[in-house]
């Protein structure tokens, strides 16, 4: 009886042993948690003083505002619209737990877009990575995008840009004849006509290959229309920002898939011109030429220059990024304005006789365009700039701060970010009297000189602003210029204010971009 004692006395005290053993664990792991939090706090306090004095919607401990952000492209898009008609001048959100200051205001977007410690892209930008990798678009390291945009900047010179208003014009009059089919149809979604046109056009100007996307089936702007969908929805969703969490879903799957697609498919152009000039290299058969006497592609200039000083500038994969971004960027961006501007052209018919009338003038009925022309198309310039202005194609960006930026009211903290809504300071009623009015003379040079530059900022503004302004404005007004002669536009829409937005990263309408046409006689 007193072994039988001493046995469960034994295995009492075992037991306990174990208990004590992890209730020491759990405490000291507590005890390290709690420290490594109040750490955390205090490294923090300046975000969190500098937080405490300015507006913002309400935070949730760990996920912050992040709750706001739920649904489809466009429930995040209406939620951000709504934050910026709530607070109309600088506020806060706390996204998780971290700080991102929000601004509509032109004189602090021209403060902070000019400043060299705003140059980095927010961490949120590596959500795109799988698709452009490094590209000048979403690139996140200062010095490499430095690099890069300094090799591919002379890409970009009006002597290159003159050689391809050709293609420009050709690929717009096999959308001419494309458009021939939907004639008389009511409510054409002209997002598809548009966007095959452009990336005929950027494929053969960026890459130098004819796809002949508007006549033949291709994926490919539906896998770029389709990816920038579910980024917008993951950048948005504090819990897909981790990878192993985000490749598990449906959606991380489509996504990697379609990514894969995108730059598969620019890989195997791009490997096969690298080989080709590889060759010519090492067999001393490579001429440089002159524009004038050969017309190349982005891509070819880019090879070119990796060659021409005995060196590599760029490694595979580089060339790949860059050009994927300009392929999906030049596509969708220069697609999507001509969209809004069609859905202008229907709203506004005296606005799209005036563009016919100037077309006339200048190219007479028959004629086509050609690169000297353009510059004469002044009207035409104003109704594209304001209709960027009323529907920024970029509705916002977002910067992170590498220093602490004083901003005259509030000292702006290092470690935070600034989203920028463009949307909204195109629509700053201080600057932009009556905003929903559509009024091209907003652009004559007497009117834009009386605003400052931060209020007009479609290509973003300051050192890195958009490097391929001259190229989309180029393309669209040899667009526009082929079809409005042949075809008379009209929609629906009876306002502006009727046009519901959403964004996918691009500013998208919600329901399509609805319009019918009719032939010129």
């Amino acid at each position: 009886m007193i072994q039988a004692l001493d046995n469960r006395f034994v295995s009492y005290s075992s037991e306990e042993k174990k208990i004590g053993l992890t209730n020491f664990f759990i405490l000291l792991v507590g005890i390290i948690l709690s420290v490594w939090f109040l750490q955390f706090l205090w490294k923090r306090r300046k975000l969190y003083k500098a937080a405490s004095k300015l507006p913002g919607p309400f935070a949730l401990p760990i996920i912050g505002s992040s709750h706001l952000f739920l649904g489809q492209t466009a429930d995040i898009f209406g939620a951000i619209s709504k934050l910026f008609e709530t607070y109309p001048s600088l506020f806060k959100v706390w996204f998780g737990p971290r700080l991102f200051y929000a601004t509509c205001d032109p004189k602090i977007n021209e403060i902070l877009l000019s400043n060299t410690n705003v140059l980095r892209k927010e961490y949120l930008y590596r959500m795109i990575e799988p698709v452009s990798g490094g590209g000048l678009i979403n690139q996140l390291r200062v010095p490499t995008w430095k690099r890069h945009r300094k090799i591919i900047m002379p890409t970009f010179n009006q002597k290159i840009l003159d050689g391809f208003v050709d293609i420009f014009v050709d690929r717009s009059e096999v959308l001419v004849s494309v458009m021939k089919k939907l004639v008389g149809v009511k409510n054409v979604n002209i997002y598809d006509l548009f966007s095959r046109c452009t990336l005929d056009i950027v494929c053969k100007t960026a890459m130098g290959v004819q796809i002949d996307a508007q006549i033949k089936d291709t994926d490919f702007h539906r896998w770029a229309d389709e990816i920038m969908d579910l980024i917008m929805k993951r950048i948005f969703n504090v819990y897909y920002h981790l990878d192993w969490i985000y490749f598990l879903t449906s959606e991380g799957k489509t996504a990697s898939i379609n990514a894969s697609n995108l730059r598969n498919y620019t890989r195997n152009v791009v490997i096969t011109k690298r080989n080709e000039y590889e060759s010519k290299f090492n067999n001393g058969e490579l001429v440089f030429e002159d524009d004038g006497i050969k017309r190349k592609a982005f891509l070819d200039y880019l090879i070119e220059m990796c060659y021409q000083d005995g060196k590599n500038s760029f490694t595979d994969e580089e060339l790949i990024d860059e050009t994927v971004t300009f392929m999906i960027a030049g596509t969708d961006t220069t697609a999507t304005t001509n969209c809004f501007l069609f859905i202008i052209f229907g709203l506004y018919p005296d606005v799209q006789e005036k563009v016919l009338e100037e077309v006339l003038e200048v190219i007479g009925p028959d004629r086509r365009v050609q690169y000297d022309d353009l510059q004469h198309f002044k009207y035409l310039e104003r109704v594209v700039k304001e209709t960027m202005r009323v529907f920024p194609i970029v509705p916002m960006i977002v910067r992170a701060l590498d220093a602490d930026i004083d901003i005259g009211e509030h000292v702006l903290q290092k470690g935070s970010s600034v989203v920028f809504g463009i949307l909204q300071t195109h629509r700053n009623e201080e600057y932009w009297p009556d905003p929903l009015k559509f009024d091209p003379d907003r652009f004559l040079p007497e009117e834009v000189a009386k605003r400052p530059p931060g209020c007009y900022i479609p290509f973003s503004f300051g050192p890195r602003n958009c490097i391929g302004m001259k190229y989309a404005m180029m393309t669209i007004k040899a667009l526009v210029a082929t079809v409005v002669r042949k075809y008379k536009v009209y929609s629906d829409y009876k306002n502006i204010e009727e046009v519901e937005l959403r964004s996918n990263l691009v500013l998208r309408t919600k329901n399509g971009f609805k319009v019918h046409f009719e032939l010129r006689e």
